[in-house]
C-alpha cells in the first residue's frame, strides 16, 4: 500500500507540474488529491507526533505562502501549493524539500531565461493537446472544478511574456525529496 501511495503522489506532483507549466495554473482537484493521499498514509504510517509535527508546517508554511501572495510574490495555486508540499515534508523534511524546491526554482528561472521562445512553443503545444483531450472527453474539464477561471479554454491572455510557473520548481522539489527520502518524517 505505501508504494501505491507513494506512486499516486509522484504522478499528482508530476500532473501538477505539466499543468503549471502549460495553463499557469494549478487544480485545485489534484491539491485535494494530494490531502486525501495523506490523509490515507499518515494514520498508516506515521505516529501522532509526526502528524501534528506536519499539520504544523503545514500551518506555518499557508501563513507564510498566503503572506507571499498577498504581497504578489507568489500567485495563489502556488500558496496553496507549497503548504500541501509541506504537509508531505513534515518538521524533518521541510528544510530538505524548500532546498530542492529552491534548487529547482532556479534551473527552472534559468531555463526560462535561456530558452523562452522555444519553451513557450513547447508549453503552447502541451496545452493544445489538453484542450484536445477536454474536448474528446468532457468529463476531464472537471479537473478544473473550484479553481477559478482561466485559459482552460480560448486564448492565454493571463501569461505575460515574464512569467515563470513555479509550480513546475516546487513539483520537481517535492519529486526529488520523496525520491530520496520517501518516508522523511516516519
Amino acid at each position: 500500500m505505501f508504494f501505491i501511495i507513494l506512486a499516486l503522489v509522484i504522478l499528482t506532483h508530476a500532473l501538477i507540474g505539466i499543468f503549471d507549466f502549460s495553463f499557469y495554473r494549478i487544480p485545485n482537484l489534484f491539491l485535494g488529491l494530494l490531502v486525501v493521499l495523506y490523509g490515507l498514509y499518515a494514520p498508516i504510517y506515521l505516529d501522532f507526533h509526526a502528524i501534528w509535527g506536519s499539520l504544523i508546517i503545514f500551518a506555518i508554511m499557508l501563513v507564510i505562502s498566503f503572506s507571499l501572495y498577498a504581497l504578489k510574490i507568489i500567485g495563489a495555486g502556488d500558496a496553496k501549493y507549497i503548504a500541501v508540499a509541506s504537509l508531505w515534508a513534515g518538521t524533518h523534511g521541510i528544510v530538505p524539500l524548500l532546498f530542492f524546491v529552491s534548487l529547482a526554482g532556479a534551473a527552472v528561472s534559468l531555463i526560462y531565461l535561456f530558452l523562452r521562445n522555444y519553451i513557450g512553443r513547447f508549453s503552447d503545444l502541451i496545452w493544445i493537446y489538453i484542450q484536445k483531450a477536454e474536448t474528446d472527453h468532457p468529463k476531464l474539464q472537471s479537473i478544473w472544478v473550484g479553481s477559478g477561471t482561466g485559459p482552460e479554454r480560448g486564448k492565454r491572455e493571463n501569461i505575460g511574456p515574464r512569467m515563470i510557473p513555479y509550480g513546475i520548481a516546487i513539483a520537481t522539489g517535492s519529486i526529488i525529496m520523496l525520491m530520496m527520502n520517501p518516508i522523511i518524517h516516519r
